[in-house]
């Protein structure tokens, strides 16, 4: 089977399922990036929330709609 015919049959099933498919946001070394969000709907902004370098979610950063401040990642 040729490659893209392979990730055709892997897409369909994330596409057709309706659910949100959530792709790190990482640094050019494999490290998370501070701030996180899902994807935004239309005109509507995907939810953002600050991590560490690991990708670890920081407290009382979660559930915020829009652009939440995120320390840098030196002060983890």
């Amino acid at each position: 089977m040729h490659l893209a015919a392979v990730m055709l049959e892997l897409k369909a099933p994330l596409y057709l399922s309706g659910e949100d498919i959530f792709i790190p946001n990482c640094d050019t070394k494999g490290f998370y990036r501070k701030k996180q969000c899902r994807a935004s709907k239309g005109q509507r902004r995907g939810q953002c929330w600050c991590v560490d370098k690991k990708g670890h979610p920081l407290a009382g950063s979660g559930g915020l709609e829009g652009n939440p401040h995120c320390l840098p990642n030196g002060s983890d």
